[in-house]
Parts: structure tokens; sequence; C-alpha cells
């Protein structure tokens, strides 16, 4: 099964940049596996991926956890709270877009949500020690999972 994954977020907003990175890193530590960035409106991930891959998306997310959590989500199995902003911060975000994929029979075989508690979105800022750490955990999971 092809593995597709996906970095949301924006490169030039401190913990916001984690999705980037995690692709950066896989890219890097494992070149056969498929990269995408996103950013900005993301329905249009469900026209992305394919039926038969296994999809491994990368978001930060505010949720009141201690910076650098990771939360593990299988998609396929579970349903993410739309409208609920946990899980991104965009327009349409990732719960939107994976419950688009789950009304329009899109989803991928397997879906996997990484999403990384982030503390840390100014502009041009730093990303937070706390992030470095957990994207090295998610890229290590990441490889245990392909």
């Amino acid at each position: 099964m092809q593995t597709l994954v996906v970095g949301v977020g924006n490169r030039s907003r401190g913990d916001d940049s984690a999705g980037p990175r995690v692709v950066d890193a896989v890219q890097a530590r494992l070149a056969h596996v498929a990269t995408y960035l996103a950013h900005g409106d993301l329905s249009d991930l469900v026209m992305r991926w394919d039926p038969e891959q296994h999809v491994i998306v990368v978001d930060a997310m505010v949720s009141g956890r201690p910076p650098g959590s990771i939360v593990e989500v299988n998609a396929v199995e579970e349903h993410l709270p739309i409208g609920s902003g946990i899980l991104s911060s965009h327009g349409v975000g990732l719960a939107e877009a994976v419950e688009l994929a789950r009304v329009l029979d899109r989803l991928p075989a397997r879906l996997t949500i990484f999403a990384v508690e982030a503390e840390r979105f100014e502009h041009f800022g730093e990303i937070g020690a706390d992030m470095t750490t957990a994207i090295d955990e998610v890229v290590d999971r990441i490889e245990a999972l392909i």
C-alpha cells in the first residue's frame, strides 16, 4: 500500500510549522514515501489522496493539552470533532476535510492523523522546544507505521 504523508501548516508561524517540518524529515529519512504540503483551505485534500493509500496527516492543534502533546487518530474509524478548532486553525480545517471525504466516500484505506499541541503562532516566530521534540517523535512513529 502506497503511503502519502501530508504536512499541514505554515513554515513562518512558529509551532504551526510542525507539519512542513515533519514532511522535510520524512523526505530526508524515507525518500521513497510521497509527501505533500498543505496550508490554508484543506478541502482539496479530499481529491489528493487515493482510496488505496495510507495517508498520514500531521497538523498543529490547540486543545489545551501541554505543548508538544501528540494525539494520534485513526480517522477511518473515528469521527473528528467538526467546528471545535481542536485539530486545525484553517478556514476549512482538517476535521471538515476528513468528514467531507467520508460523506463523498473518498476516505483512503488508512488515514492516520498526528495532531501536535502548539502554543506559538507568531509570524516569523521561533518554534518551541516542546514542538521540536514532538516533531522528532512523530517522524519516528511515522517510520514505524510505514
